[in-house]
């Protein structure tokens, strides 16, 4: 097995295309999609940005926008991106519209690499059992405005962990320096960790370790649009 680990997604990839693309924003991003597709929803459709989430709404039935800017709902949305936000109550039988500053970004920049899964530490044991079958695996961190993040690099190096000696380039070798860390310390020291506790969303870091067997798939709907479905 090769792990190639992107740690910010400027990065370009060695290969033009890989079996398994993993994409990571667990603070929170990954998160969020893993919670909403646990707690019924359809699909997650991941956009760029705010115009073409109301865009996208119009033409997909049965949908809620969620997403954040700066942290912060976005004016006019349903939802947020705080994963307390996707109950089951709010999000069962509905499609959700998800656009972040930083994860749902990265998963239309590398959609094209290969088959496209989200990840955050919550839901990193299944999405490691799912990878198993995999030879050539491309690893993303969202990374926080084009910058390294903690968080991310840190569920990359956990997810490395979990396999026998695979092949990794210089990016899968710092991440695997850091997984014998523990995951709270972790969160509660990087930057956008902070800077949630700092502005009253401490309980998103505490989220972001609850398990969940939840391995959402990147799809295509009938109108050609991408969303994440879950494979339990």
């Amino acid at each position: 097995m090769r792990i190639e680990v992107l740690l910010v997604p400027v990065q370009k990839p060695r290969l033009d295309f890989y079996d398994l693309v993993v994409v990571i924003d667990t603070l929170r991003a990954t998160t969020v999609i893993s919670k909403a597709l646990e707690s019924g929803a359809m699909g997650v459709y991941p956009v760029r940005s705010i115009s073409e989430a109301r865009k996208i709404k119009g033409m997909v039935p049965s949908t809620i926008l969620a997403g954040e800017r700066k942290a912060f709902r976005i004016e006019g949305f349903d939802l947020g991106n705080s994963p307390s936000e996707f109950s089951p109550e709010k999000v069962s039988g509905k499609n959700v519209i998800l656009t972040t500053t930083n994860g749902t970004k990265a998963v239309r920049e590398f959609e094209k690499y290969g088959q496209v899964v989200a990840m955050a530490l919550a839901n990193l044991k299944a999405v490691v059992r799912y990878s198993d079958k995999f030879k050539n695996i491309l690893v993303v961190c969202s990374g926080s405005h084009g910058e390294v993040s903690l968080e991310d690099t840190y569920t990359a190096g956990r997810y490395i962990s979990f396999f026998e000696m695979p092949a990794l380039n210089d990016g899968g070798i710092v991440a695997l320096s850091l997984s014998k860390k523990d995951p709270v310390e972790i969160l509660k020291s990087a930057h956008h960790g902070r800077y949630l506790s700092e502005n009253g969303m401490e309980e998103d870091l505490e989220a972001a370790v609850v398990e969940r067997d939840v391995i959402p798939i990147l799809k295509e709907d009938s109108m050609n649009l991408k969303f994440f479905g879950g494979v339990k």
